[in-house]
């Protein structure tokens, strides 16, 4: 009775949340065409609901499998378990029917890596991929494996996406049931790309390792305000570590895949995020995202990368269908344009540095003004709140709004010739393995003088972030140590394609450090302590045997007068400059050579 009591109090919710969205703007478009009739036998399971519905975990896995044996073209491949163990599988394709990585890597032609569900109620790359892989083995899309080789995982997290309701995201248009944003340890994998805590993520990683792929495709669903445009998407345009790849993708790459977007029946644009939170009036923001971000982890590793946003407010059908599209010219470009993808690549790795730049602020500026295709709102006084809210219209207008860029250097770090981390981090060097950063490894002891960073000031978040205790704020500074390193200790050379991303992962300075994501904060705690019975005595002798000492000391009494009175800060004070102290206490444990 009480199951029965629940539904029907639902249903009337899901009615309000479909009546109070914002009215749609007619849309009708050419990409329609792709969709295959029912009684075709290749019928994706989404097609069947003319897309208003996406099939589960295990309907989709059913259907790619079956498409995969009925093709030598096709290899279906499980990445491993996610955390409920769940397999995450990836279809790829081939003309060459060799789907080995070294063979692939060797090929002439581009290799391309989309994925859909890395948040799974963000869901439309799965079934615009089906679609795209059908027509390519059953259809008359075939020509495209001839210009370049497939990499795709329909659903990316996976127990996130068997979390579905009709509850899953109140402001997205479709389809009928979806899944969770986050894991079901509830972690956002689009936030795990430094730190790799996620099996999706690690999965992700290690394809790009192993099969080192010419273009990754990252496909969300987007939210907030309304605008006309259903395909908006991008990269690292400026303030990035890839410019001659960030250089092909804006003057090549989306001017192509924008006019067939067109060409379609859809609108194409940026990345699009309000800077007043609610409409563009304020002008919109182009954040410089840390590499914990899919597409800027490409582009610390000169990866070709591209973040899909669909607007959430476009129903599921249209955004599908535009998403086929764009995956559809995405291949065709890489392969017109393969040896200048390969020479940008090659140039972004090459490119000389002595330093990097960890964090960026906004111009002072703006650095232009956009044609903005909006659409109407008001605001209006709310009778629950008293505050304002929104009012979308639903009818097309056109805007001048100005682009707020966030790509000024804030803080740039010197680049060292290595970096050492001792054996005891095993955790930080196995991340670092992971992300297919070369390193030494050290067979027996060895003593270097090593230069490290040793906090003075520190705040932790108040609550955790993705599940870790992150630093958000300190002071350092920089010492040198002679110590011995055991083996198993690792050397990790900057000299290396990953050299940038070393950078942004060992320096503490960057907001995507091990460090400031809390994998080193045990150096926080101290463990032995001072007895006053003990330290009385031995700061009379201190006193007694070093004058200059003594002149520091009552120099220190004189500017500060609450130290003057405060024995125990007193205390500490001396503690502090005996060869008691802990030595290791607050020092970062990442080693840089000079």
């Amino acid at each position: 009775m009480k199951k029965i009591l629940l539904l029907v109090f639902l249903f009337p919710i899901v009615s309000i949340a479909q009546e109070v969205m914002p009215p749609l703007i007619p849309w009708n478009g050419k990409s329609e065409t792709l969709l295959v009739e029912k009684s075709n036998p290749w019928i994706t399971p989404g097609e069947l609901s003319n897309l208003t519905e996406s099939p589960t975990y295990e309907e989709t896995y059913q259907w790619i499998k079956k498409l995969a044996d009925s093709s030598p073209l096709l290899q279906l491949k499980s990445l491993g378990k996610s955390e409920q163990g769940r397999d995450i599988w990836m279809l790829l394709a081939s003309a060459s029917q060799t789907f080995d990585a070294a063979s692939l890597k060797a090929s002439e032609k581009p290799l391309i890596f989309f994925h859909g569900g890395i948040h799974a109620g963000e869901i439309d790359g799965k079934d615009a991929g089906m679609m795209l892989l059908r027509d390519i083995i059953h259809g008359n899309k075939g020509d495209l494996l001839e210009m370049a080789d497939i990499l795709f995982i329909p659903i990316l997290n996976v127990d996130g996406h068997e979390r579905r309701s009709p509850y899953g995201r109140v402001n997205q248009r479709g389809p009928a049931e979806m899944g969770w944003r986050t894991n079901a340890q509830n972690l956002n994998l689009n936030r795990d790309f430094s730190k790799i805590e996620t099996a999706g993520v690690r999965a992700v990683v290690e394809v790009i390792n192993e099969y080192q792929p010419d273009l990754y495709v990252d496909v969300h669903v987007t939210d907030g305000a309304d605008y006309q445009y259903d395909i908006t998407y991008g990269y690292v345009k400026t303030g990035g570590y890839s410019p001659a790849v960030s250089e092909f993708l804006s003057e090549t790459f989306q001017p192509e895949v924008d006019q067939a977007l067109e060409d379609w029946g859809h609108i194409p644009g940026p990345l699009l995020f309000a800077a007043n939170g609610r409409d563009f009036s304020a002008g919109n923001v182009a954040f410089s995202f840390s590499p914990r971000f899919s597409h800027t982890y490409g582009d610390a590793r000169h990866l070709p990368s591209i973040l899909i946003e669909n607007h959430s407010l476009k129903p599921f059908r249209q955004r599908v269908l535009g998403t086929y599209v764009f995956m559809e010219q995405a291949i065709k470009t890489m392969a017109s344009h393969f040896e200048a993808v390969q020479q940008a690549i090659e140039k972004d790795q090459n490119q000389a540095k002595e330093s990097l730049a960890v964090k960026f602020k906004f111009r002072d500026a703006p650095a232009d003004t956009m044609d903005f295709k909006g659409v109407a709102s008001r605001r209006e006084k709310s009778e629950i709140t008293g505050g304002e809210y929104v009012v979308w219209e639903g009818k097309a207008i056109s805007q001048q709004v100005p682009s707020l860029l966030m790509d000024v250097p804030v803080q740039t770090v010197p680049i060292p010739k290595a970096y050492w981390i001792s054996s005891e981090w095993g955790e930080v060097i196995e991340k670092l393995q992971i992300h297919g950063i070369e390193m030494e490894t050290l067979a027996e002891a060895k003593e270097l003088k090593l230069e490290y960073s040793k906090v003075t000031d520190f705040k932790m978040v108040a609550q955790p972030y993705e599940g870790l205790m992150r630093v958000q704020d300190f002071d350092s500074e920089k010492i040198y140590r002679t110590q011995t390193l055991l083996p198993g200790s690792v050397r990790v050379k900057t000299d290396q394609d990953l050299g940038e991303l070393i950078v942004i992962l060992l320096e503490p300075e960057s907001v995507d450090s091990f460090f400031q994501w809390g994998y080193f904060n045990s150096i926080f705690s101290q463990t032995e302590y001072m007895e006053t019975y003990i330290m009385e005595p031995m700061i009379a002798q201190m006193l007694e045997e070093d004058p200059d000492l003594k002149k520091e000391f009552e120099a220190k009494k004189e500017a500060e007068p609450e130290f003057a009175q405060n024995p125990r800060r007193i205390y500490r004070w001396f503690y502090e400059k005996t060869p008691y102290f802990d030595q290791n206490w607050k020092v970062i444990p990442v080693g840089r050579e000079w």
